[in-house]
């Protein structure tokens, strides 16, 4: 969940673009303020190996400690995605991100707040939007449609960033207030906070 403090953070500034613009803004960013730090000090060597090794692979840039928000046509905070690094690769575009962490905002503050251990931002080539897909140790902390606190954990997932969906095929645990479900694969919509379990569900109560 965001605290009061992201929220206040959020109202710095204000911009309309997608997770990829944003990238790339950030991008820019973070090449200038790299130069000023490698030009002003020496104190930690660069990673040769690994640059060369990205470079074998194709990538045309990287990013570290991400904070990207984006905002409604309103103003209002949409959703904020951080990520300890990014790395590009143009053809085909896509960037993988380590340590990636989305949070959705919604008007009656019930938001939720999803983290996995690495990800890669593609285009759907059939919706030409933005997906984000996680891996390994995905957690979503978020509030159910009945009000309900709900954490859920799986090892892939699937975002929709503008429309606010996600889903997963993968196996996944959910836990709430008195129960622990599973199954194989969920959906959530997260415009109305409806979490639907796709199939072999089991269900757990506590006594």
């Amino acid at each position: 969940m965001s605290s009061s403090s992201e929220n206040n953070n959020a109202e710095t500034g204000k911009s309309n673009g997608s997770l990829r613009y944003h990238i790339q803004a950030v991008a820019l960013l973070s090449a200038v303020v790299w130069f000023l730090l490698d030009t002003a000090s020496d104190d930690e060597p660069l990673d040769i190996s690994s640059l060369l090794q990205m470079s074998e692979q194709g990538y045309d840039y990287f990013m570290a400690n991400v904070d990207s928000i984006h905002y409604t046509s309103n103003g209002e905070v949409d959703y904020r995605f951080k990520a300890n690094r990014i790395t590009h690769f143009p053809n085909p575009e896509y960037s993988l991100v380590e340590s990636p962490r989305f949070l959705v905002f919604r008007e009656d503050e019930s938001n939720w707040e999803i983290n996995s251990t690495r990800g890669r931002v593609v285009i759907d080539p059939e919706t030409n939007q933005e997906r984000l897909l996680l891996n390994e140790d995905v957690i979503i902390n978020g509030i159910s449609n009945d009000g309900r606190q709900v954490n859920i954990f799986t090892d892939s997932l699937v975002i929709y960033p503008a429309e606010k969906n996600m889903r997963s095929d993968s196996d996944v645990t959910i836990e709430s207030d008195g129960f622990v479900s599973s199954s194989r694969g969920f959906t959530a919509d997260l415009n109305t906070n409806i979490v639907r379990q796709l199939s072999e569900g089991r269900m757990q109560y506590d006594n």
